[in-house]
């Protein structure tokens, strides 16, 4: 519309009247003229809007694509957490039932230490001594399947830290790859629209000129004839 505001109407009418043209056909001449303009600037309006609903698409496109790395970054962080907690409470459960286990055996060779006493006190201390062995003995063995427990258990900790660690890694490879996917996606695409716009530019004004070239050819030609 700022084209055709530009275009004094009434001038050009009254310049065609001038050049011998009738104010019909000077009115005629000029209400074309101003079409064209309209039309003209309706269709480089027409593809600024498309490129500026396009590149809205795409920033929408890409805050969701961000909003979906940091969910999945969250997801593994808390998956990661859980395991640990839950191998934690595992070997405090083996620890606590091995102690119960070790009391519960102490207390039983204790009773028979004193069910020994009673019946012959002649071997009460050799007696005494062998059970206190066989306690100790029974405590490193239990000890040993603690230690055993708990390094098979630190063991698996770390397995599932490097495979999550290596599924942390390679979700990010996916989603950079992802990315720079997009990212080349979204510049060919503006290249794309530019190239467009230019090209439709290029063909408006080649159409233009002809048509005002023509226009002059047909003022002089009707400027003879009268």
């Amino acid at each position: 519309m700022a084209t055709a505001a530009a275009f004094d109407t009434h001038r050009f009418i009254q310049n065609l009247i001038k050049s011998g043209f009738t104010s019909e056909q000077a009115e005629t001449l000029a209400y074309e003229q101003v079409d064209l303009l309209n039309s003209n600037l309706a269709t480089t309006q027409d593809l600024d809007a498309h490129r500026l609903s396009t590149s809205q698409d795409l920033d929408t496109h890409r805050l969701s694509l961000e909003a979906k790395i940091e969910e999945l970054r969250l997801s593994q962080d808390a998956k990661i957490d859980a395991l640990r907690l839950s191998l934690e409470a595992k070997i405090e459960e083996q620890r606590i039932a091995s102690a119960h286990d070790l009391d519960t055996h102490r207390l039983s060779l204790e009773a028979k230490l004193e069910e020994h006493r009673s019946a012959n006190s002649h071997d009460l201390d050799t007696l005494r001594l062998s059970l206190e062995a066989k306690i100790e003995e029974q405590g490193r063995a239990f000890d040993a399947k603690i230690d055993a427990l708990r390094l098979s258990l630190e063991a698996k900790l770390e397995e599932q830290s490097r495979a999550i660690a290596e599924n942390r890694n390679a979700t990010s490879r996916e989603i950079e790859a992802l990315r720079l996917s997009h990212d080349a996606k979204l510049e060919e695409l503006r290249h794309s629209h530019d190239a467009k716009l230019q090209s439709a530019k290029y063909d408006i004004i080649k159409w233009i000129y002809p048509a005002l070239i023509a226009m002059g050819g047909l003022i002089v030609a009707l400027d003879k004839l009268l």
